[in-house]
């Protein structure tokens, strides 16, 4: 078949694959096989999140173009998602000129300012220079989706289903077969933030995208299967974001999320 053929359901669907554990052959080199057993028993028992310590608020420009939910209630990171976005955006905090705290991207992009008397400025390719935002409400802090093992996996054919019209050629998606609650969320949502990476780098020839446990977040190309790496511990955070993983199809450095 050729890959600008048209591709039914029975053939796009086919061949999706869930595993229990993955084959240690798919490893990536800093975990052996013990290792992986026991991360990925670890993803089917599920895991608990990050100590949550903050406030969670929903946030609007004065215009209100630009609405988005602000969770800054892990340890480490901060979470980010605005609405119409369907991606979360993992943000690490840094000290600024004036007291002021600013939050930026696995790329180093700024994305928001707070000042010490709680002043939120946005920025974004529309706002390069920073906007205001001001709190709208409170809001529920931004875990993954909890999804029972029979949604989970009618998510994930249904994810590989669209992928492969989208990229007019067959694609298997490989994943353990048994999530359930959050860390089936989380990898539901690794698996749309390579799919959507994949429909940005439509030349470059990825037959397989194999998700699996491990102690961080991590994406790479193995000829022409796309590893991906979750940490079920660690939230949004414990995925790569699209533009680490279009990063690692096209060769680029990252770049600004949005």
């Amino acid at each position: 078949m050729s890959q600008s053929g048209d591709l039914s359901r029975s053939q796009v669907s086919r061949p999706l694959s869930f595993t229990g554990a993955l084959a240690a052959a798919l490893a990536l080199p800093a975990l052996g096989h013990e290792a992986l057993a026991q991360q990925g028993s670890a993803l089917m028992q599920g895991m608990p999140n990050d100590v949550r310590i903050g406030p969670v608020a929903r946030y609007a420009t004065p215009d209100g173009q630009l609405r988005f939910v602000f969770d800054r209630s892990g340890v480490r990171v901060a979470l980010l998602r605005f609405e119409g976005d369907p991606e979360v955006h993992v943000l690490r905090p840094r000290g600024a000129a004036g007291g002021d705290e600013i939050y930026a991207n696995e790329a180093g992009d700024i994305m928001l300012r707070v000042t010490p008397s709680g002043g939120v400025s946005v920025y974004t390719r529309r706002h390069r220079t920073g906007v205001a935002a001001a709190e709208e409400a409170a809001a529920a802090p931004l875990t993954p989706q909890a999804l029972a093992i029979a949604q989970y996996q009618a998510r994930m054919r249904a994810l590989q289903l669209a992928a492969a019209r989208a990229l007019r050629r067959q694609i298997i998606f490989e994943a353990p077969a048994s999530a359930a609650g959050a860390n089936a969320g989380l990898i539901i949502d690794a698996a749309e933030r390579a799919a959507a990476s994949l429909s940005q780098a439509p030349t470059v020839v990825v037959r397989r995208v194999v998700i699996r446990a491990g102690p961080i977040p991590a994406a790479r190309m193995e000829g022409e299967a796309l590893n991906i790496q979750v940490a079920p511990q660690m939230g949004y955070a414990g995925r790569p974001s699209s533009s680490a993983i279009s990063a690692v199809l096209t060769g680029h450095t990252v770049g600004p999320e949005r």
